[in-house]
């Protein structure tokens, strides 16, 4: 008779170890695993990283467009510059001009 009670004492102790290793388990499986978890966290981290390649270029873009607007303002007006474009955009040009066009060579992603 008591053995079987010890065993059900043990078994009441176990239980409760049993429930709490479960409820260790559940925890660190969603801390992993979770929306928000290590898994989630490094995902955001690799968008992140390729957001922020993708500002580096478009800043670099805005950079060259702003000098392009600065050399076509009426207080710093570049008369080769405005003459190229104008040739480019009205493709105008006299008989005997020679016009070789260099492409930028930027690489699209």
């Amino acid at each position: 008779m008591s053995s079987l009670r010890d065993l059900k004492a043990r078994a009441r102790v176990s239980y409760g170890v049993i429930a709490g290793v479960l409820v260790f388990a559940y925890f660190i499986y969603h801390s992993v695993e979770g929306d928000r978890g290590l898994l989630a966290l490094n995902n955001v981290n690799v968008r992140i990283a390729e957001a922020e390649k993708k500002l580096a270029e478009l800043v670099l873009i805005e950079k060259e467009l702003e000098g392009k607007v600065t050399r076509l303002m009426p207080s710093s007006l570049d008369p080769d510059f405005l003459e190229e474009r104008g040739r480019k955009i009205l493709n105008f040009g006299h008989d005997n001009d020679i016009v070789i066009l260099i492409e930028n060579q930027r690489k699209k992603s």
